[in-house]
């Protein structure tokens, strides 16, 4: 059940029963006044919230479980959606699939997307991989693979940008961590098509590598080279990345 509530009045002004549990967070859309929140029936709901006015525009039945957040492209308004049989959809305003494509295991997390790699999303698997595929197409632009199941999701850094190999936008920092307690640090180079990846060798780098004394399960964060993660040793950590 999905629940819209007042926190001035402290009351609910809106539920709505999305067809099974919520596990991932949902998404807003504030540009475009759209909600989108997925269920553990494969169920992908969109709701209008323009003037609080709360009402379905559409329903996409996946047929899989979604375990992870939503994923939402800003400038298209493209929905990214990761089922756990390892299938990745992106959903256009209308609902339609615009594409699917298939990794090498199951995913328990949300995609990944930042302003600083706008044509990529970074989706990680359990399977130990972590895949780019370009946004608009779905094309495959890199796969990197870490070696342990990963379940939580990569993040950007976007505080430090890095001087390119070649000449074009500055390369960036992405976190990767395995539910076995190890954290990758990879160099991604910004290209925005398949073409450029192809012609430029645009694999990722991997420039730091950390273990930590327990697994993790949840999402790191990394600002300005340093990353933050929570561990099942009961503690924060925070490691720093020197280049």
């Amino acid at each position: 059940m999905l629940y819209a509530l007042d926190h001035c009045k402290q009351c609910c002004v809106y539920k709505i029963y999305c067809g099974g549990s919520i596990y991932g967070s949902p998404v807003v859309d504030e540009m475009r006044n759209m909600l989108y929140v997925a269920t553990t029936s494969g169920h992908v709901t969109a709701l209008s919230v323009k003037d609080l006015s709360f009402h379905t525009v559409w329903l996409y039945k996946a047929g899989v479980p979604i375990f992870g957040s939503l994923c939402l492209h800003a400038s298209s308004g493209n929905v990214i959606c990761c089922l756990v049989d390892g299938n990745v959809l992106s959903l256009d305003l209308k609902g339609s699939l615009l594409w699917k494509v298939s990794t090498g295991g199951p995913i328990f997390s949300a995609a990944c997307m930042s302003s600083v790699l706008p044509s990529q999303v970074l989706i990680c698997s359990r399977s130990g991989s972590v895949y780019s595929f370009e946004v608009e197409g779905g094309i495959l632009l890199w796969e990197y693979h870490m070696g342990s199941p990963i379940t939580a999701s990569a993040y950007v850094d976007e505080q430090i940008p890095l001087q390119s190999m070649s000449s074009g936008p500055p390369d960036r920092l992405v976190c990767i961590c395995s539910s076995s307690g190890s954290i990758h640090v990879l160099r991604v180079n910004s290209r925005s098509s398949e073409a450029e990846h192809s012609q430029q060798n645009t694999s990722p780098e991997k420039i730091a590598c950390f273990i930590l004394p327990g697994d993790i399960f949840s999402s790191p964060v990394m600002i300005g080279g340093r990353i933050f993660v929570g561990c099942r040793d009961e503690y924060l950590h925070c490691v720093c990345v020197y280049l």
